[in-house]
């Protein structure tokens, strides 16, 4: 019954957002999140905190002004992932440039395929639509499976809609491993927290774990690895940057190969942030494992002297 209910409100704001145009569906995004942010305080301490833990150079005023752009982001995207079904191909292709998409094609001439990585950033679910409409290839995607059952159907049809093949995570190692096998591309979002049993990568001077997945993906394949990301510039403008990140000279044990490779994945991850925080999910708890990591690492010191 709760998963009926949650789903009626959702196809409630669904008809509702799609009376209004696109722009409209934007501004209403952001001022819901100005409403979010001022009023009911949604993980508003969470976000704080790790803005002041990331940005200790900023002052409050700074660190108040990023926040309430995240929360807008946020709102905003959400409020446009229930108009996405209903903009076609060209107007993807007129509100979206993409001035390296060539560097895919580029990449897959070397015959390995090719890793895409994103963020929760800007909106990743128009960023992962646009790249097979500018770029036509066989893409795999690995994504979450959302806990209500018609959300999920509702999201699965909307991400499928120019040809990517879905995958959840549960599967996504073999099924990764063939597309890139058969020079295909595979694309997936990098930046959640990982399990305590993770890598623990420095993201903004702090340890966090890092799901291993592209490191495991990049290892056994050897195929070049990207990062796209979805820039928001001005009303129903958007621009998606590409970077190529090193996977060259890795030295040592396979352990300290996958390290290396999500260290620097997750450098260029800050990267993109550090230049755009406004666009960055804040409140999503990517340092949890932080204290318990520090806590073995005292562990393991004192028990070595």
């Amino acid at each position: 019954m709760q998963n009926q209910i949650e789903y009626f409100f959702f196809r409630l704001l669904f008809y509702i957002i799609r009376l209004f145009g696109f722009q409209t569906v934007q501004r209403l995004g952001g001022a819901f999140g100005n409403f979010v942010y001022s009023v009911i305080g949604f993980r508003k301490k969470l976000v704080m905190d790790n803005l002041r833990n990331a940005f200790p150079e900023k002052r409050e005023q700074e660190i108040d002004a990023i926040a309430k752009g995240s929360y807008r982001n946020l709102f905003t995207a959400f409020f446009e992932i229930l108009y996405l079904d209903k903009l076609t191909a060209d107007e993807i292709r007129r509100s979206v440039s993409f001035p390296d998409a060539g560097k895919i094609q580029e990449l897959l001439k070397q015959g390995k395929g090719l890793i895409i990585l994103t963020g929760h950033f800007g909106n990743w679910e128009l960023c992962a639509l646009t790249v097979p409409v500018i770029v036509p290839q066989k893409y795999t995607v690995v994504v979450q499976k959302q806990r209500n059952p018609h959300v999920n159907d509702f999201m699965t049809y909307m991400r499928s809609r120019f040809g990517s093949k879905l995958v959840v995570m549960e599967k996504a190692l073999r099924e990764s491993l063939r597309a890139l096998s058969n020079n295909e591309a595979v694309a997936l979002i990098a930046d959640q927290s990982g399990p305590e049993s993770g890598i623990y990568s420095n993201f903004f001077g702090r340890p966090a774990s890092t799901h291993q997945g592209p490191a495991v993906f990049q290892l056994r394949s050897g195929a070049p690895m990207i990062m796209v990301m979805l820039i928001r510039e001005g009303a129903g403008k958007f621009r998606i940057d590409l970077e190529e990140i090193d996977t060259k000279n890795l030295q040592g044990t396979d352990e300290e190969k996958m390290n290396e490779i999500t260290q620097r994945h997750v450098s260029m991850l800050e990267k993109f942030v550090r230049q755009y925080p406004e666009h960055w999910l804040w409140m999503h708890k990517r340092w949890k494992h932080t204290e318990t990591y520090r806590k073995k690492q005292s562990i393991m010191k004192a028990a070595q002297s």
